[in-house]
């Protein structure tokens, strides 16, 4: 007696069904498509600076925009602090260790954007790569004492 299954087996030889998983990774890449998301952020380079340059390629969300020149201050392009020759601040600012003109303004910008989705509690410096370092650490340590604790540095890509 010959068994049924053993003989219907070598007749049927299994094979691989590609139409019903290409239209499966056909699916999935369309759905991938539709819901990818890019985002660029209007950033506008303050007039004069030379930023340094970087080879960084992580995009970075919206925050407060401040800009360190070598004459002043600036917090999303309104002028906040007039600096000395050089990019420089005084001694009375730096003994202070904030600059009260700064944390007024970082604290009012951020009230204004944290409405917005995206908005991270961030503060970007686009800062002349000539300035001193204690200029660029009292404007961050400034924007510490209005909350922020998170900076991303503007650079220029290579």
């Amino acid at each position: 007696m010959i068994n049924t299954r053993a003989r219907f087996a070598d007749k049927k030889k299994l094979t691989l069904q590609l139409t019903s998983l290409l239209d499966m990774f056909t699916i999935i890449l369309v759905f991938l498509m539709v819901s990818f998301q890019s985002s660029d952020e209007d950033f506008v380079l303050h007039a004069g600076l030379m930023l340094p340059a970087s080879s960084a390629k992580s995009p970075f969300k919206p925050g407060v925009n401040m800009a360190v020149t070598h004459d002043a201050v600036f917090v999303d392009g309104k002028k906040i602090y007039p600096l000395l020759k050089g990019g420089k601040v005084t001694d009375e600012a730096f003994e202070a260790g904030k600059i009260e003109q700064i944390v007024e303004a970082v604290t009012t910008t951020w009230q204004k954007q944290k409405k917005e989705k995206d908005a991270e509690q961030i503060v970007l410096i686009q800062a002349d790569k000539g300035l001193s370092y204690r200029t660029i650490h009292l404007v961050m340590k400034s924007a510490a004492h209005a909350g922020f604790y998170r900076f991303r540095l503007a650079v220029e890509k290579e």
